[in-house]
């Protein structure tokens, strides 16, 4: 059985769909991102700051989305840009739980 990849309509080259959600990801992962530099302010630990960039680089993937749907970016382009993507944020956040783990309570002291 052949599935279609989408179940909405086109608007231009857009398809209506997947326009739909990489707006609300977009939106969604933008105050996430705001929150969480709101939090490094706050806060200023490093940590904080590793896992506000790692929201920021979250922010992209819905924009690599966009940019691809349109064509203003490869397939390929946007396929390995997205796991770089990935990447990035897994490293980021494995850097925020190292640092609160092991750096801050040795800073810390006994």
């Amino acid at each position: 059985m052949n599935w279609p990849g989408h179940v909405g309509g086109h608007w231009g080259t857009a398809h209506v769909d997947f326009t739909v959600v990489l707006a609300v990801s977009g939106l969604t992962t933008a105050v996430l991102c705001v929150a969480g530099v709101a939090a490094y302010r706050r806060r200023g630990s490093r940590a904080y700051l590793l896992v506000a960039l790692a929201l920021a680089v979250l922010v992209a993937r819905p924009v690599l989305g966009g940019l691809a749907m349109v064509g203003a970016v490869s397939p390929t382009t946007h396929h390995t840009l997205e796991h770089g993507a990935d990447a990035v944020i897994v490293v980021l956040v494995l850097g925020a739980a190292y640092y609160t783990r092991s750096v801050e309570q040795r800073l810390e002291g006994p």
